[in-house]
Order: C-alpha cells, then sequence, then structure tokens
C-alpha cells in the first residue's frame, strides 16, 4: 500500500512538473504547422459566400420548414381537460 502512495505521488508530481513544458511544446509545433500551411486564418477570416436562389446548403429555399415526425393525435374529441391545481404566487 505505501508503495502505490508512494508511486502515485511520484507520478502527480513527474506530471505537474513536465505537463506545462509539454503541453507548451505540443502547442507550438501545432501553431507553426498551421501557420506555415496557411490553416490557421482561413476559417478566421473566409467570408461565407451567398448560396444562388436565396436558398441554403441543404436544397431548400430559406423560410422553409421540414417537419420531419408527425405524431398520432388520435380521438381528441373525448379530452375534457387537466386536472385543476392550485398554486400560491411567489413575490
Amino acid at each position: 500500500m505505501l508503495k502505490f502512495i508512494i508511486i502515485t505521488i511520484l507520478v502527480i508530481m513527474f506530471l505537474r512538473l513536465v505537463a506545462p513544458f509539454l503541453l507548451r511544446f505540443l502547442l507550438g509545433m501545432f501553431l507553426k504547422k498551421s501557420m506555415r500551411n496557411g490553416t490557421f486564418f482561413t476559417n478566421m477570416y473566409q467570408q461565407q459566400r451567398p448560396q444562388p436562389n436565396g436558398s441554403t446548403g441543404n436544397g431548400r429555399a430559406k423560410g422553409d420548414v421540414k417537419i420531419d415526425y408527425i405524431p398520432n393525435q388520435g380521438d381528441r374529441k373525448d379530452f375534457q381537460g387537466g386536472e385543476y391545481v392550485d398554486y400560491e404566487e411567489v413575490k
């Protein structure tokens, strides 16, 4: 049990000391690669081109409504309403 605690403490201390340098190095490598490939600023400054005929990218005109699911309504004539629930207003 003591061996487990000592190893756990050593691993946590090692990660605490090494992780910031490792993350800084990996992030720097990623940013350098992105800057070199020119992909870092493309999404940030890329202008969206308007779609022809006012449509969106999915083939429908702007403002159209698509209904995926219509639930079965059944017989709504028999519904008499719900139960009355008294409430107190909280100020």
